[in-house]
């Protein structure tokens, strides 16, 4: 086992397809599943399952995974050390409009702090970027994608609201009630086609472009609101609870098209990224 067997290993692991981490890794693609294979010879155990759309994880490769990446970034931050005149790197990232919150900024001061002479310039999601900060959803074969964090979407309250007094509530008792909507959000359709499902409706007072200003106006209490639980952090004006019969969720991460290449570093600390925001909870989390 070494590390190129372990890069291997996370990029299959994290696209689900053996050609696509070929392409990621710039080699064929038998040297993806030989190696994978030589890797669980070692180990002793298999670490995924193949099938006809791609992989998927074992347990045992999904108990490998953060190790795994612990290891590639630690041996990038040891080779760190004796790199005297750190390579200047600049990067524009683009930020889907429905994301927002302490976590992207975590991830942004992480990058800027861990990869020397690392500039980072935030564009629009319109404009042409190195780097997106969205939603697995929104991404494409063509795309790489690093997931960071899984985001469960809960309903958002003003304190002392009636629904307050329910541990978690049901999508039926949202009927007719005022509601702030967001037209920038990844969810929106899904979440529309199972409220016509149970042909209920909600009062829609307002409809805002950010969650900064749902969780505004349902701090004033104009309604109450659908928001991913992370982006109330830090609130002490909101209630949140979570949906009993329904589940959504959104997995965030970065992406980039699989034409571009960046140093390795910067993908190892994009990796270590996602290890810290599950070990290091923030409040509220």
């Amino acid at each position: 086992m070494d590390i190129r067997s372990l890069r291997y290993f996370i990029a299959v692991y994290e696209e689900r397809s053996l050609s696509s981490a070929a392409k990621r890794c710039f080699v064929a693609q038998p040297s993806i599943s030989t190696t994978v294979a030589q890797l669980e010879d070692d180990l002793g155990t298999k670490l995924f399952v193949r099938h006809s759309k791609g992989v998927s994880p074992t347990d045992s490769g999904s108990q490998l995974y953060p190790h795994a990446c612990r290891m590639v970034s630690d041996l990038s931050a040891i080779r760190s050390l004796f790199i005297d005149t750190p390579t200047p790197l600049s990067l524009s990232i683009s930020l889907a409009p429905f994301l927002s919150g302490s976590l992207i900024s975590q991830v942004i001061k992480t990058m800027l702090d861990e990869v020397s002479g690392l500039t980072l310039k935030l564009v629009n999601e319109s404009e042409s970027a190195d780097l997106r900060f969205t939603c697995n959803r929104y991404t494409n074969e063509d795309d790489v994608f690093y997931p960071l964090w899984e985001d469960d979407y809960v309903i958002a309250m003003p304190v002392g609201h009636w629904l307050a007094d329910f541990s978690s509530i049901s999508i039926k008792q949202i009927d007719k009630q005022p509601f702030i909507s967001r037209t920038s959000c990844d969810i929106l359709e899904s979440w529309n086609y199972l409220m016509q499902k149970q042909e209920l409706t909600t009062d829609v007072r307002a409809e805002v472009k950010t969650e900064e200003y749902a969780l505004d106006l349902v701090a004033a209490g104009l309604g109450i609101s659908l928001i991913p639980e992370h982006s109330s952090r830090g609130r002490h004006d909101l209630c949140l609870r979570p949906l009993n019969d329904v589940k959504l969720k959104r997995i965030v991460g970065l992406a980039h098209k699989k034409t571009c290449s960046f140093p390795a570093h910067l993908i190892n600390t994009i990796l270590a990224v996602k290890q810290q925001l599950l070990v290091n909870k923030l409040p509220n989390q």
